[in-house]
């Protein structure tokens, strides 16, 4: 590409010498003609003047006698000058009474004079002096003289005022003058072009000739490692060449060490893989490296070298960031600059780079001239980092929240809650039986039912709600500012919770099974004095879990009563744990009879008395246990207790009629992989007889796992365990299962035969279950007994053993034993 920087200075000199001539002349040449224009005009105005002044006088004599043959020759003769335009005497009233154009008689002058001015005009006639006008862009010098035209004949009036206009061209007197004017600028041209060329042979001989030389020896050093500069011109070139000289010397020797240093540096960052940018602020030109425009999936010629080849590729989220970055370390704000951002890639995706550079010239006054940055492709880094910062707060089923995110959003939104005065809710929901449709359809369709639960829950969700899954079947949902007013936001609340529990409640379809499922709802308003997010995260479990033990399937609002009932729960959670710790608790026995009131078996009963509680319900306590797990710990110390009491009353010789201590066994106990094992180990580690136990198991346990239910059935029958199906009839449709089960016995639920007099249906019932034992050749034990038509009631429809408050309730060990060996086994 042509450049004026390479023209050599012979030729620039001349060339330049040439033009400055030139434009010298031609700006001398141009203020002369200028000059000489307006003199011309002036000299022409001034002649034109005092020629017109004696024509004024003589007009004003001819016309002041009406003596207009006179004045026209006057007229005449005064217009044979050829430049003249035009000559007429105007009345007052504008009209043209005299021309030396006939054809301009008796015409308005304003009409047909090409310059006539009227305001000049009127101007002549009121200050009775001469007006000249120079028009110097059309050639014209016009003068406007006052004129006595004397007064009419008809008139006696005095004598009226006219004028005289002329109009003088100056086109031809200018053509003479600018001729000679022409013919000195080309002598001058001459002599000035003769002065430059000596002056430009001086400067070729005296710069442009050493400078050349200079040129020459200077190439060698690029082309010879030992070419050197020997000065042998005089003056400033001569310390130039000499500077030169030791300049070389220094270049030579640091040119090899610059071009190991460079290979080093290349060979690095070919293998990190970094691009490099170099932006010279002072010429707005980038240098892109070849593995940055690679990175970008660019060839080497497709990148040119502006700045905007980086700006127009960043993300326009990330664009002022990035830019702010690099201003501040401009400004000397920051000691380097760096910005992790993405570029676009040539295919249109997106990577995350990380930039970091960092001025490395700046001006005399201190401003940035060159920067240099390193780019480093961290995509994969970056999506890694994403994905654990997604997997840290969302759950991996539903792809909701998780309690860390949800309590982070909930921090944020008591603080705004607390400046805006707005009241928002926690709404905490919980599935109601989803475990059943685990153990019906396998994890597998509970995990897509999960799925589709947050699809409901999500949709029509606004992004300033979360939507969280906090494990299991509960999820939550955070709606900030739903009122000012307290009571407002509650009632808001509980619509939205409703709405809610209608939206799963429609029926889902897995593996072509309908499910209909329910919603327990627990809400917690926010903000509250001094309340965090785990805070309000416990009170809406509290205000959910009071539901759960009181109204399943409805909304409940945190209140502090459930609050005392969640620590009346906790304090006496710690208590049983402390009275199991310490043996505190008692194993009581409800005696057992046959037809003819005969003690034939006990019931083991577990009861407890605080110190401060005094007796505290089996019914408040159990339910407890089977919530924090302290079931397990309960069922084997009672297992335990009942174990090493028979074994003591084997001892003493127990009666004959005497054949089962029964020992109630939680789902939770029996489901244990563990459960054969523990019972065996207990039993051999009390001595007792294991024929003589009998272990009560629920309706649910014999249709959880048939197969597993029955090989730990099974497996204790072996050593003569008995086991009988406690309260039968008010759990599961379980009679299909009852002849593949090795069971022996079933017990008649109380609340059957607590309402036996009424004549209702328990009646029947608790025959077909009488008359299906006998037929599974199952025993039968009726339970609740408290009033002799009972007893009567159930002796006729064949049942054999009974238990009951009729009889007896259950015994502390010392008063039972005395009634079991004391011969107190019938009652009178």
């Amino acid at each position: 590409m042509f450049s004026l920087k390479r023209i050599s200075l012979s030729v620039v000199i001349p060339i330049l010498a040439l033009v400055l001539l030139l434009i010298a002349q031609g700006l001398l040449l141009a203020g002369t003609l200028n000059e000489q224009k307006q003199q011309l005009a002036k000299d022409t105005s001034v002649s034109l003047l005092n020629s017109a002044y004696q024509l004024q006088q003589t007009l004003s004599d001819s016309l002041s006698r009406h003596q207009w043959n006179i004045a026209e020759r006057q007229l005449t003769l005064f217009a044979l000058n050829h430049q003249l335009d035009s000559l007429q005497i105007i009345d007052p009233q504008g009209l043209v009474q005299l021309s030396n154009k006939r054809a301009e008689k008796s015409l308005f002058a304003a009409d047909n004079a090409n310059f006539f001015n009227s305001d000049l005009f009127q101007q002549v006639r009121e200050t009775r002096s001469p007006i000249k006008q120079i028009l110097a862009k059309q050639w014209q010098v016009n003068l406007y003289l006052p004129l006595d035209m004397g007064p009419r004949e008809d008139s006696l009036r005095r004598p009226e005022q006219g004028a005289i206009f002329v109009s003088y061209n100056l086109e031809n007197s200018w053509l003479v003058k600018r001729r000679a004017i022409f013919d000195e600028a080309v002598k001058s041209f001459i002599y000035m072009s003769i002065a430059m060329s000596l002056l430009v042979l001086m400067l070729n001989r005296l710069l442009v000739q050493p400078i050349n030389r200079l040129v020459g020896r200077t190439r060698q050093i690029q082309t010879q490692s030992n070419a050197q500069i020997v000065a042998k011109s005089q003056g400033e070139i001569g310390a130039l060449e000499h500077a030169i000289g030791k300049m070389a010397d220094g270049i030579h020797s640091s040119f090899a060490q610059l071009q190991r240093s460079e290979q080093r540096w290349q060979f690095a960052l070919s293998g990190s893989g970094d691009g490099i940018w170099d932006w010279n602020l002072i010429t707005n030109t980038v240098y892109y490296s070849p593995q940055w425009k690679a990175m970008l999936g660019f060839q080497e010629h497709e990148i040119g070298e502006k700045i905007e080849e980086w700006e127009s590729r960043i993300h326009p989220e990330d664009l002022d960031k990035t830019l702010n970055e690099l201003r501040k370390h401009l400004k000397k704000k920051t000691k380097v600059y760096e910005a992790m951002h993405r570029v676009r890639h040539r295919d249109g995706h997106y990577l995350w780079v990380l930039s970091r550079g960092m001025v490395v010239e700046r001006s005399e006054r201190g401003l940035p001239s060159r920067v240099i940055s390193t780019q480093t492709n961290i995509s994969e880094v970056r999506s890694a980092q994403e994905l654990v910062r997604f997997q840290s707060s969302h759950d991996d089923i539903t792809r909701l929240s998780n309690r860390r995110k949800l309590l982070e959003n909930l921090d944020l939104e008591i603080e705004r809650g607390r400046k805006n005065n707005k009241i928002g809710a926690l709404i905490y929901l919980d599935i109601d039986h989803f475990k059943n449709v685990n153990d019906m359809l396998g994890h597998a369709a509970g995990d897509l039912l999960l799925r589709l639960i947050a699809h409901r829950l999500r949709e029509g969700r606004s992004s300033a709600e979360t939507v969280a899954r906090l494990g299991g079947d509960e999820f939550a949902l955070l709606v900030p500012n739903l009122s000012n007013d307290r009571e407002e936001a509650q009632y808001l609340a509980s619509q939205i919770a409703e709405q809610l529990g209608r939206v799963i409640h429609k029926e889902f379809v897995i593996k072509g099974n309908q499910i209909s499922l329910n919603l327990t709802t627990g809400v917690a308003l926010f903000p509250n004095q001094d309340s965090n997010a785990t805070e309000i995260l416990r009170q809406a479990d509290i205000a959910l879990y009071h539901g759960k033990d009181h109204e399943r399937s409805s909304v409940h609002v945190f209140s502090e009563k459930m609050a005392d009932e969640i620590q009346e729960r906790h304090q006496l959670t710690k208590l049983m744990r402390h009275a199991l710790e310490s043996e505190d608790m008692v194993a009581y026995f409800q005696p057992r009879y046959n037809a003819n009131y005969e003690m034939v078996g006990a019931e083991t009963l577990l009861r407890w008395f605080d110190t401060k509680l005094g007796w505290i319900s089996p019914g408040r306590f159990i339910p407890l246990a089977e919530e924090n797990g302290l079931i397990l710990m309960l069922g084997q110390w009672v297992m335990r207790s009942a174990c090493e009491t028979l074994k003591t009353w084997q001892d003493r010789g127990l009666p004959e009629n005497f054949k089962t201590l029964s020992i109630n066994v939680s789902p939770n106990q029996f489901h244990r992989d563990t459960f054969v094992q523990e019972t065996l180990d207990i039993i051999k580690a009390s001595g007792c007889d294991p024929r003589l136990i009998e272990l009560e198991i629920t309706e649910g346990v014999l249709v959880d796992n048939v197969q597993d239910t029955v090989r730990k059935i099974q497996a204790l029958r072996d050593i003569g365990v008995r086991f009988s199906v406690d309260d039968f009839g008010t759990g599961y449709s379980s009679l299909a299962y009852l002849n593949k089960l090795p069971i022996n016995c079933l017990k008649i639920d109380k609340s059957f035969v607590s309402e036996l007099q009424s004549g209702g249906s328990e009646c029947a019932i608790i025959t077909t279950i009488i008359s299906m034992a006998e037929n599974l050749d199952l025993e039968v034990i009726a339970e609740g007994v408290e009033t002799e038509y009972q007893l009567e009631f159930l002796k006729y429809r064949r049942c054999t053993v009974y238990q009951g408050f009729y009889f007896s309730e259950a015994l502390e060990p010392e008063i039972f034993e005395e009634r079991l060996f004391v011969g107190q086994s019938a009652m009178a």
